[in-house]
């Protein structure tokens, strides 16, 4: 037996899990930088006229394009006095904070600490991009009340997304990093107006304020997306737990175990619900006090943590809760009564007998288990009006705005290498050949089903889904041998050389279809058991899937690949349906690289990115991944015992 054979075979299809576990996925942090490539990217499309992350136009002068292109420009070039004596641009000035150079004037580093876990989420959140699609939503079954442990540890996982941008030292470190950089742009802007007032142009450039307005608008849009649909879906489940509560009264009829046991399986998850869903309300929002430009207000978000926390209590204790307190008061008495009359050792006996305990007393009183819902629903919705307003008309997504107007531009002024000037999406290549002409077909109709299902609860999408496109190249017709990658990304990067940018076939990463990938399309693996709460929405994991190949792993050190992405080779297996729904918008926004995906891709048993998951399915993953771990020992045992045979020959 060809041990070395059996054991590459077996990583190559379900992973190294020996080397990778739960607990370290949970460790891992790296170092984000706190003002971005993707914030610049973003700035110089909305200060030459584009949309607000939000939605609308900005509301200062705006750059013209001569003025845009003399920002990398050295102003002893273009500049009036007394700015033509510095022989540097306003992005030299500025490199220093995308290189992660040291800045003297810059007291604490510009760049905080954040959990490699939450990455790819978090880079969702900033685009204003909503958490989970519809889609994925069904298909992992976090509709379903039973499964609200995986809703609440998302939401769980979205707080401490919003308590990190409200921490103290992230905040002032951002704050800092953002005014040095505005004061770059300041000092442009000085230059800039002078050369217009030379030029008889009355309008004058305000970047300070463009910056604080754009800045604002899209950590105002993430936070208000981000909210309402927490507050949909935790509605969605809530609704539904409440209506199934109604009708297993209905079946219990007199039955006090039976209403006990629903009256429990219904308050659990609806007062879970809303503790967690209270926390993410007074936390959800990025303070913008101290930013150069921006102008305070006496909005809810603009106030520290502690004082929103505070004013969210001060304003739900104010709301009656008849029926809420009535549950708590039986509690309480139920308790005292158990303290005052402790069972007897036989009664003991007979509850530890029991398969399943007796619902607690208080979950049988119907009356103001029924009342509490929509009592707390009403309170709840109150207070939110109270501090937050009602909620706004959802805009197009930010990134779909963007890819628009590109591909509309791209359009009309074609590049004469470029191939589908109008189309976005990923190019793909074919590297397994064995099959028939009739097996490929029925790949490809699964795999255009999967990735053209995308667009759900995505705002926006089906004003570019028509454009999408998944560009196939036959690796039989470029020569290119079965299975091999390496001689794919050389031909991708001599036959696709255009810049890679938003609302493009995208040309830093690029897909293939191996026999892995083509399996997974035609004979999917079952999914696996149910499991038990709270692991729950487990399912839909073992979707159909490519394989997505970067081109730019040269350009990383190992030492930051082993600190950021271990394991990581330059290639990872991505479920269809995410490609263009979440992928694309994340790579070609600059937002993340597949290097930020990999390690929650490698928790899955057969490594395959997923998207959005939560701890409880994480959990489960870790749970079913141990009979691969142990198959990793099944190896090494047995080069030991073929190394005792070999010495025993010889």
């Amino acid at each position: 037996m060809d041990l070395d054979a059996a054991e590459k075979h077996m990583k190559d299809w379900f992973g190294d899990h020996a080397s990778w576990s739960h607990e370290q996925l949970l460790n891992l942090v790296y170092e984000e930088d706190l003002v971005s490539v993707r914030n610049l990217q973003g700035f110089s499309d909305y200060s030459t006229g584009g949309r607000r992350p939000g939605g609308g136009r900005p509301s200062f002068p705006l750059m013209t394009q001569e003025e845009y292109g003399l920002l990398t420009a050295p102003y002893s070039q273009w500049a009036p006095a007394p700015f033509n004596r510095n022989n540097y641009s306003c992005m030299d000035r500025i490199a220093p904070l995308m290189k992660r150079q040291e800045i003297p004037e810059l007291r604490r580093s510009p760049h905080m600490g954040f959990l490699a876990r939450l990455r790819p989420l978090k880079a969702k959140l900033l685009l204003g991009m909503v958490p989970i699609s519809e889609d994925r939503w069904v298909e992992r079954k976090m509709d379903d009340p039973a499964n609200y442990r995986n809703l609440f540890e998302l939401i769980n996982d979205l707080t401490k997304i919003f308590e990190w941008f409200s921490h103290e030292e992230v905040h002032t470190r951002t704050r800092d990093a953002f005014n040095w950089m505005v004061d770059r742009y300041v000092e442009f802007q000085k230059a800039a107006n002078l050369r217009r007032e030379q030029n008889g142009v009355e309008e004058r450039l305000d970047l300070a304020g463009m910056w604080a307005e754009y800045w604002n608008d899209g950590m105002t849009n993430m936070s208000q997306r981000t909210h309402q649909w927490i507050v949909d879906r935790v509605d969605e489940v809530q609704a539904r737990a409440f209506e199934q509560y109604k009708e297993a009264l209905k079946t219990a009829g007199t039955d006090e175990v039976a209403i006990g046991e629903a009256g429990k399986k219904y308050y659990e998850c609806v007062q879970d619900l809303r503790g967690m869903l209270t926390r993410l309300e007074y936390t959800i929002g990025v303070p913008m006090t101290g930013f150069k430009g921006y102008t305070a207000t006496n909005a809810f978000t603009d106030l520290p943590l502690a004082q929103r926390k505070n004013t969210w209590h001060q304003i739900i204790k104010s709301k009656p809760f008849k029926h809420q307190l009535a549950i708590l008061e039986a509690e309480d008495k139920a308790a005292a009564d158990q303290a005052a009359n402790p069972p007897s050792l036989a009664e003991q006996m007979d509850i530890m007998g029991q398969l399943t305990k007796p619902a607690h007393p208080r979950f049988r009183d119907t009356e103001n288990l029924l009342g509490h819902y929509e009592e707390g629903k009403k309170n709840r919705e109150e207070t939110r009006l109270a501090l937050c307003g009602p909620p706004k008309p959802v805009a197009q997504e930010h990134w779909i705005t963007i890819l628009r107007e590109r591909m509309d531009f791209y359009a009309k002024n074609p590049r004469n290498l470029e191939r589908n000037p109008d189309a976005w999406g990923f190019v793909c290549y074919r590297l397994t050949y064995s099959e028939t002409d009739e097996e490929w077909t029925t790949f490809e109709e699964n795999f255009t089903k999967d990735v053209m299902r995308s667009g759900t609860w995505i705002s926006g999408f089906e004003n570019i889904k028509s454009k999408a496109k998944i560009m196939f190249i036959d690796g039989r017709e470029a020569g290119i041998a079965e299975g091999d990658i390496a001689a794919a990304k050389q031909h991708f990067k001599r036959t696709f050389t255009m810049l890679p940018t938003l609302g493009r076939m995208w040309t830093q990463d690029f897909l293939v279809v191996d026999k892995q990938a083509f399996k997974s399309h035609v004979d999917p693996p079952t999914e696996e058991i149910r499991p038990p709460p709270p692991y729950g929405a487990s399912w839909g994991s073992n979707g159909g899937h490519v394989r997505l190949v970067d081109t730019t792993l040269d350009l990383l050190s190992q030492e930051f690949i082993d600190q950021v992405s271990p394991g990581y080779k330059g290639e990872m297996k991505i479920l269809s349906s995410l490609l263009l729904e979440e992928v694309y918008p994340l790579l070609a926004t600059l937002s993340v690289r597949p290097f930020g995906l990999w390690p929650c891709a490698r928790l899955h048993p057969r490594e395959v990115y997923v998207g959005t998951t939560d701890a409880a399915q994480e959990g489960w993953w870790e749970f079913s991944r141990m009979d691969l771990g142990l198959m990793q020992g099944f190896f090494q045992s047995m080069r030991g015992r073929q190394a005792g045979l070999r010495a025993r020959g010889s």
